[in-house]
C-alpha cells in the first residue's frame, strides 16, 4: 500500500509540543521533536543523549539558515526516531500539499524560495533518524563512524528541495500519466557526456519524456543536473547524479551522496551542492560570510563556543545492507507526512 506524504503520522491535539526555535541570519527553523513530546525515552529524548542530539541538529539548521539569504520561517517536524539500524539512517522531505500532475514544490521551498504565506496547519517538512547506528555528534569519527551532523545537513538539505520522485520506472510520486514530480525533477537530462545536451526527462505537466528503454538506460548510469550555475561549478558541465538513484550526487565528496562519510566528516555543502541549490532558486552567500549561525564563533553553531557538542555511540551493524560497521549506510529522501503543528486537530 502506498504511503502518502500528508497521511503519514497524525499527532493527537492533546500533544504539548516542544518546539525549538532556531534563529539565523535570514531563516528560521522551527523543529517539534516528537520523541520529547511523545516520551519515548529514546532518540531525542534520550535520558542521556537527547539534549545533545537535539543541540547538535539545531546547530546544522543555525549553519544552514545563515547560508541561506532568503528571509522565512520554516516548521519542521522529527518524527519518532528509529533504533534498530535496519532501514536508512536519515529520512528528509518538505510536506507536498498539491500532489497533482505536474512540478510540484514542497512547502518548505513556498515558504523560502517563493515567499508564499503559511496558511496550513501542518507543519513544513518532516526528518527522521535511525539511532541504531554508531555516529559521534561532532569532529572527526573514528574509522566505520559516521558524523550525524553529516547526515542532519544531508536530510535538511533534501526538505530544502534537492530530491527526486521519478522511480526506478521513470513514475512520479502518484505513478499515473501524467504524474507528480519535484522542481529538481524538471532540470533532469540524460547523460550525453562532454560537449552535449542530454535530453529531459519530464516537462511541467508532469509527463515522462523518454520512451521506457531510452529512460531504463539513462537512469541506469545516472541522469544529470543541468542548470545554469551547475554547469558553472561543474567544467561546464552539467552535474551527475548517482546511477538509478536520482535524488542523490554520483560524487562521494558531495553533502548529497547517498551514504554519510565513515571516518571522516563533510563539513559544509561542496559547490556541486551549493550551485544545484542555486539553480533551484536559493539564494546562498559564501560560508565565509554567514558565521557559524549562533554568533560564539567557535564554528558549532550550538552556542556554547567550545566547538564540540557532545558525542554518541551506538550498535556496530549497518542494517541498510546487512553488513559489519563501515559499510555503506544510506540516506534518502521520500514524500514526508503532513505533521501537524502546536493546536492543531486531526
Amino acid at each position: 500500500m502506498k504511503t502518502s506524504p500528508i497521511r503519514w503520522l497524525i499527532v493527537p491535539c492533546c500533544l504539548v509540543l516542544l518546539q525549538a526555535s532556531i534563529a539565523t541570519a535570514d531563516v528560521t527553523f522551527v523543529f517539534t521533536y516528537f520523541d520529547v513530546d511523545t516520551s519515548t525515552g529514546v532518540g531525542f529524548d534520550d535520558p542521556t543523549l537527547g539534549a545533545d542530539r537535539r543541540a547538535a541538529l539545531e546547530a546544522v539548521a543555525a549553519e544552514i539558515g545563515a547560508r541561506i539569504e532568503q528571509d522565512a520561517t520554516v516548521e519542521i517536524g522529527v518524527a519518532p526516531s528509529q533504533t534498530d539500524g535496519t532501514g536508512p539512517i536519515g529520512i528528509g522531505s518538505a510536506t507536498f500539499l498539491d500532489t497533482s500532475p505536474g512540478i510540484r514544490d514542497g512547502e518548505v521551498y513556498r515558504r523560502i524560495v517563493l515567499g508564499e504565506a503559511d496558511v496550513d496547519a501542518g507543519l513544513d517538512g518532516g526528518i527522521v533518524f535511525d539511532f541504531g547506528y554508531d555516529v559521534v555528534l561532532s569532529g572527526p569519527p573514528v574509522a566505520g563512524v559516521a558524523c550525524f551532523r553529516d547526515v542532519a545537513r544531508h536530510e535538511l538539505t533534501h526538505v530544502l528541495g534537492y530530491g527526486s520522485f521519478i522511480k526506478a520506472d521513470g513514475k512520479g510520486f502518484n505513478e499515473t500519466a501524467p504524474d507528480m514530480y519535484t522542481r529538481f525533477d524538471s532540470m533532469l537530462t540524460t547523460d550525453a557526456g562532454p560537449g552535449a545536451d542530454g535530453l529531459p526527462i519530464v516537462d511541467e505537466m508532469g509527463n515522462l519524456l523518454l520512451d521506457d528503454a531510452t529512460f531504463a538506460s539513462a537512469n541506469g548510469t545516472g541522469l544529470v543536473f543541468d542548470g545554469t550555475e551547475a554547469r558553472a561549478a561543474n567544467s561546464g558541465a552539467p552535474i551527475k547524479l548517482f546511477a538509478a538513484d536520482p535524488t542523490h550526487s554520483g560524487t562521494d565528496d558531495d553533502v548529497m551522496f547517498p551514504s554519510p562519510a565513515v571516518g571522516e566528516v563533510r563539513e559544509d555543502w561542496t559547490a556541486m551542492d551549493v550551485a544545484i541549490l542555486k539553480d533551484l532558486g536559493y539564494r546562498i552567500r559564501p560560508a565565509s560570510e554567514a558565521g557559524d549561525g549562533d554568533g560564539d564563533g567557535d564554528g558549532d553553531g550550538d552556542g556554547d563556543g567550545d566547538g564540540d557538542g557532545g558525542g554518541m555511540s551506538m550498535t556496530d551493524t549497518c542494517g541498510a545492507c546487512g553488513a559489519g560497521t563501515g559499510a555503506m549506510l544510506m540516506m534518502c529522501l521520500v514524500g514526508m507526512p503532513l505533521l501537524r503543528r502546536r493546536g492543531a486537530r486531526r
